[in-house]
């Protein structure tokens, strides 16, 4: 717990806090833009000089003198590479977590660290843990960490400018535009971040002549990543204090790396779930490869899909005459079947209701840019948003439960949030959804053939947090009976419609209502929707 506590501390007093109090005393002496500009470029600076010192004192890290703290094989890959290079050997730290991932930071490639986990040392052969040193030296050498850190700056600016200008009646058009720039822009830096993590894979396949092993090593962290969370799901409802508060730390970890770490469970939660068995893996992958909602998921990921990295190594192995374990399917042409229909049915409510949110809250907003709001258009946008949100609950929730196993599910290709399968599962609920979080109703079920996420979802308030609170418990190590729908964002998940106990049939089944209150909601709104466009007639 302290180190969780002063984990959130550190963020908030970094990342919000001080940059909040900043502008607030900027703006309270009149300071103007370029002196809020100014601040950001400052602020940003600040962070990028102190944010070594911060990481060693968050992260409990053992060092060792340059590489000398890693097993021989890996020491002296790492000193004949940087000779090779050309690079001073960065200094090595280990964390002595079970959890498999590394990363590097710094400010210059003199000052640069890299750090491992145990895990990654104990899970990997030596050819994919020096796979993933290589990467992180890649990371080094490309100046990665200043790269960043500039790109970093142009959301502040942003933000400052329609801070600045959003007050002045004259200048409200530049704050929209500045507002709606800055918006884009975080999607620009994760964009950034994912290209560098590709050129970072290309720089570990082209100093160690193995892609092959970085796609090896990076199937296997994420599969090491899902195995210690079934670990800490297990342990979490042991006798065993201090087996809990192993694990606990051993979870907290996790998050904690997977921010920096060469992968995370957002970018490769799929394939962890497949095993590390090569041809399952790739069979899970092309999902990934071929279903278009995965780029609009990856959207906002700080990594690559685990699929678009092993590609590309595949590619530079094919352009290099080297072996390839994952064989990915030949045919990677993308499913667009009902994708644009799917799209239509997922955006157009929700851009009613900003619609109809801004045109109610910031009246000003339209005729600032010279619109005439239309006399009948929020009664029109209120029946809109009934009438779709109807449409896309029909659609989002259909079909005939069917048995299926969580492998089969694993390698459907034409699941998405939007597009469901009916199914029946029958496993053991290891957990909750979020460990450790006593408000959080989801739950974890494995079955013979491996592991999937239960979301409990309802449009009732507080209902998911009475369930949490007063019924998930006692599912915990339970064999159950789930039925739902199959929906997958980055990961696949089984929406919740019941849940039983495997055996019981009657009596005690949790049942799912929120399709029919949202399909409740949305004929309120089109009830209320057509008095109002009555009036006007």
């Amino acid at each position: 717990m302290k180190f969780l506590i002063r984990s959130i501390l550190i963020v908030l007093a970094l990342y919000g806090l001080i940059f909040a109090l900043g502008n607030v005393a900027l703006m309270k002496y009149g300071v103007p833009m370029w002196g809020a500009v100014l601040f950001s470029v400052l602020f940003v600076g600040f962070q990028y000089v102190i944010s070594p010192w911060v990481i060693q004192w968050v992260l409990t890290i053992g060092w060792g003198e340059g590489a000398a703290i890693l097993p021989e094989a890996n020491r002296q890959f790492v000193e004949k590479l940087c000779a090779e290079r050309g690079l001073k050997v960065p200094k090595i730290g280990i964390i002595y977590s079970g959890t498999p991932n590394a990363f590097s930071f710094g400010r210059l490639r003199s000052d640069a660290r890299v750090v491992v986990t145990q895990g990654l040392l104990d899970m990997l052969t030596v050819e994919e843990s020096n796979a993933v040193l290589a990467h992180e030296i890649g990371h080094i050498e490309h100046y990665d960490f200043a790269v960043m850190t500039v790109a970093s700056v142009a959301p502040l600016l942003l933000y400052q400018i329609y801070i600045w200008t959003r007050g002045v009646k004259q200048a409200r058009l530049i704050a929209y535009g500045a507002y709606l720039s800055y918006c884009v822009s975080q999607f620009v830096v994760l964009l950034i971040n994912r290209q560098r993590e590709y050129y970072a894979d290309h720089y570990a396949a082209d100093v160690t002549h193995q892609p092959d092993a970085l796609s090896s090593a990076l199937v296997k962290i994420a599969y090491g990543m899902v195995t210690m969370e079934g670990k800490y799901q297990q342990a979490l409802h042991g006798e065993n204090k201090d087996a809990r508060e192993y694990w606990a730390d051993e979870q907290r970890m996790q998050g904690a790396l997977g921010v920096m770490g060469i992968s995370n469970l957002h970018s490769a939660g799929a394939v962890a779930l497949s095993g590390a068995d090569p041809a399952a893996a790739a069979a899970v992958m092309q999902w990934d490869l071929t279903n278009p909602w995965a780029r609009v998921y990856e959207m906002n990921s700080t990594h690559p899909l685990t699929a678009l990295r092993v590609q590309a190594l595949n590619d530079y192995a094919a352009a290099h005459h080297e072996p390839s374990s994952y064989a990915l399917p030949s045919d990677t042409r993308t499913r667009w079947s009902d994708f644009p229909m799917q799209f239509v049915l997922w955006a157009a409510p929700m851009a009613a209701m900003f619609v109809l949110f801004t045109v109610i809250g910031f009246p000003g907003v339209l005729r600032d840019i010279g619109v005439i709001e239309p006399p009948m258009l929020r009664p029109a946008l209120l029946v809109f948003i009934g009438v779709t949100w109807i449409l896309r609950v029909m659609y989002r929730y259909h079909g005939k439960f069917e048995d299926a196993t969580v492998t089969t599910l694993l390698r459907d290709l034409e699941v998405s949030e939007m597009h469901p399968r009916a199914v029946r599962l029958r496993g053991k609920i290891l957990g909750r959804g979020v460990p450790g979080a006593f408000w959080s109703p989801d739950l974890v079920l494995q079955d013979s053939t491996g592991i999937i996420f239960l979301l409990y979802r309802q449009s009732i308030p507080f209902a998911r947090w009475l369930f949490a609170i007063s019924k998930a418990e006692n599912y915990f190590g339970q064999d159950v009976v789930v039925e739902g729908w199959l929906r997958r964002r980055m990961a696949p998940y089984v929406e919740m419609s019941t849940l039983r106990m495997a055996d019981e049939r009657d009596g005690k089944t949790m049942r799912s209502y929120s399709r029919w209150v949202q399909c409740a909601l949305s004929a309120i709104a089109i009830g209320i929707g057509l008095v109002w466009l009555s009036a006007f007639f």
